[in-house]
């Protein structure tokens, strides 16, 4: 087709017709709209077209996304170019504004068709259009905290709609979530609050209860005695079962992280840790490499909680420790999936050169693995490395390059439990931060609303840091009134399920706003943020004395 439309266009200018001539032709031939037609005329892709605006307005620089929703507008899933940029578009393609509006309604004809007829993607059944929301200045500027997926929805152009949760899916609403719990006697007596439902006693009997769930769930891995391992024995001897179920509890404290933050979650996975130990020393030959893979995976977890917590010689330690077991089992998907979080930890540490080491290395064991995840997730964090040591080409080239692989996994295949936060909310999530270090950010509010639409809202640590950096992408471009919702609803979510790390991102958050400090909107939420830092309880406040390295080991 591109060969085609190139021959065609090199006819029509040999024979001296206009670019606008050749664009209407285009959009009588391939039925595209205007402004598709005369990029297609000159023969350029959206990179193309993106890269010739920045060349030429550098200091207004554009990205191919910038020219898709141009180009989509004005269906329900693209947004309204404004006069200066027709105008630019206009110089670039060397046409008229007239030209790239031309296959718009003429609603003075004598015979228009009736607005119920018009047609747009995403119609609903019964020849109903969805109603189109009204461009936005900006692209959050009106968006919900957790926008729901329909047709106001921030439209997803990799990935396409977010899948419909079930309608009795236990815990996608924490509120839910507690109510079915509250209804068994034995919960109830726990959940029960004595000072009338004071949020930090609540949250008290739900780390507590948390707790209890995981060491029950371990139970069968320890002897008699609360303090120690059993030997073990022929009712209990290490065989492939009690290994896959020490799998699965470790996926279950992976998720309890995911959904309450690292501080309900860390001391029963370091008892799940000692108890591993002996689990690895006595596995039989032919389940060592089962058994370190699942000793790897719990050290993993346990120093992503202790990064989380900003503990970071104990996460260098686990970090060390779960690689270690990695290459034991000779697993380059687990070694991958290391390499990159050890890459993490080194870029917020100020380690760019060893962070960019640590993220090419995790490149190079996912090639090794058959693992697509590794592969995506790999250049995912080669990308966030990048953009922050400010090489914002390298890292838009990787965020291309995990996006490819991603749109290659078949999501419906099982895959290893070590990759189930991993998807797309993760990857935009992930353009997002990359976006904001880069200094773009309306991309970044714009990637985070697409990450938060994808989120299970029962993940609170997740969509609090999505909010936070989503806050001051949008302090950025100005529109404090979002901001500051943002940022409030990341402050409550952090009540249960605070970190060091996401109570940093609020930080820079609330710091953005400090020349807006004497508008009321502020003041309120300086109000609201004191009232959910006095609800974590003192054991969350900045300043508090912090546990040793050598009690976290």
């Amino acid at each position: 087709m591109k060969q085609i439309q190139a021959q065609l266009s090199d006819q029509l200018r040999a024979t001296e017709h206009s670019w606008a001539e050749i664009g209407r032709e285009f959009q009588r031939r391939f039925h595209v709209n205007a402004r598709v037609a005369m990029r297609q005329a000159r023969g350029w892709t959206q990179p193309e077209a993106a890269e010739r605006w920045t060349r030429r307005w550098p200091d207004d620089p554009k990205t191919f996304k910038n020219f898709s929703y141009w180009e989509a507008w004005p269906s329900s899933t693209g947004y309204a170019p404004s006069l200066e940029v027709l105008d630019r578009m206009a110089q670039l393609y060397e046409c008229s504004v007239a030209d790239l509006l031309s296959d718009l309604d003429d609603y003075g004809a004598k015979k228009r068709p009736v607005f119920s007829q018009i047609r747009e993607p995403g119609q609903a059944v019964g020849g109903v259009p969805p109603s189109r929301q009204a461009p936005q200045p900006h692209a959050l500027a009106a968006a919900a905290p957790h926008p729901a997926p329909g047709p106001g929805a921030r439209f997803d152009p990799y990935f396409g709609p977010p899948p419909p949760r079930p309608a009795d899916e236990l815990g996608a609403n924490p509120g839910e979530l507690l109510s079915s719990m509250s209804a068994v006697a034995e919960i109830s007596s726990l959940m029960e609050s004595p000072d009338g439902g004071n949020s930090l006693s609540r949250r008290s009997a739900l780390l507590n209860l948390s707790s209890l769930f995981a060491v029950a769930a371990a139970a069968p891995l320890a002897g008699a005695g609360a303090d120690e391992v059993a030997p073990p024995s022929p009712a209990g001897r290490v065989d492939g079962p009690m290994i896959e179920n020490t799998g699965l509890i470790v996926g279950g404290l992976r998720q309890q992280n995911a959904a309450l933050g690292p501080s309900a979650t860390v001391q029963t996975g370091l008892a799940v840790r000692a108890m591993m130990e002996s689990v690895v020393k006595d596995a039989p030959s032919g389940l060592t490499g089962q058994a370190w893979v699942v000793y790897g995976d719990l050290a993993h977890l346990l120093g992503w909680m202790m990064f989380n917590m900003g503990q970071d010689e104990a996460a260098r330690f686990y970090y060390d420790d779960a690689r270690k077991a990695a290459y034991q089992a000779d697993d380059y998907e687990l070694a991958a999936n290391i390499l990159a979080a050890q890459a993490h930890l080194s870029m917020s540490a100020g380690d760019h050169q060893t962070a960019i080491d640590h993220a090419q290395a995790a490149e190079e064991a996912a090639k090794r693995s058959p693992s697509r995840r590794a592969k995506a997730y790999a250049a995912d964090m080669t990308a966030r490395v990048y953009a922050s040591a400010g090489q914002g080409a390298r890292s838009l080239a990787a965020l291309e390059r995990e996006r490819k692989q991603m749109q290659r996994i078949d999501w419906a295949e099982p895959a290893a439990e070590r990759w189930g936060f991993y998807g797309p909310a993760f990857y935009w999530a992930r353009e997002s931060e990359c976006h904001l270090l880069l200094g773009h950010p309306v991309e970044a509010a714009d990637a985070g609303a697409l990450a938060q639409q994808r989120f299970n809202p029962a993940y609170l640590h997740n969509n609090a840091m999505a909010l936070a950096r989503r806050a001051q992408a949008q302090v950025q471009f100005g529109d404090v009134p979002a901001a500051c919702r943002a940022l409030a609803e990341a402050a409550r979510m952090a009540t249960l399920a605070g970190s060091v790390r996401l109570t940093t991102e609020m930080t820079r958050a609330r710091e953005q706003l400090a020349p807006h400090e004497s508008e009321s909107i502020v003041q309120a939420l300086d109000v609201r943020m004191a009232k959910y830092r006095r609800q974590r309880g003192s054991a969350d406040t900045p300043g508090r004395a912090s546990a040793s390295v050598e009690e976290v080991l």
